[in-house]
């Protein structure tokens, strides 16, 4: 995916520390909300590059794990259209359902 190339060294690296230390449960619910955001925002370019701008914010947070993707809808994308607002309410109640915490995964250090 081209649009990766707009994520540095650093996030990518971090990325994918994370993504290996991640159970298989957390990769498939980071998998399963990219999936239900490209849904309703598209899977074309326009679409992929909101989940780059999503997964800037939240590696630049410091989240410590890829499925907190859904707590950072809000953060990466500015001035959100009903497309977005909407994606992002169907992976809030997507969260809910299967219990994930409502704040980000980061070190307290």
């Amino acid at each position: 995916m081209v649009l990766f190339e707009q994520l540095d060294v650093e996030t990518k690296k971090a990325m994918m520390h994370n993504w290996k230390n991640m159970s298989e449960s957390e990769k498939m619910h980071f998998i399963n909300q990219v999936a239900l955001a490209l849904s309703v925002w598209g899977s074309d370019l326009n679409g992929k590059k909101k989940v780059v701008d999503v997964l800037k914010a939240l590696m630049g947070d410091g989240s410590s794990n890829l499925s907190d993707f859904g707590v950072y809808i809000k953060l990466g994308i500015k001035d959100m259209s009903e497309k977005e607002k909407r994606a992002m309410k169907i992976i809030e109640r997507y969260r809910l359902r299967y219990n994930l915490p409502a704040e980000p995964n980061k070190p307290i250090i």
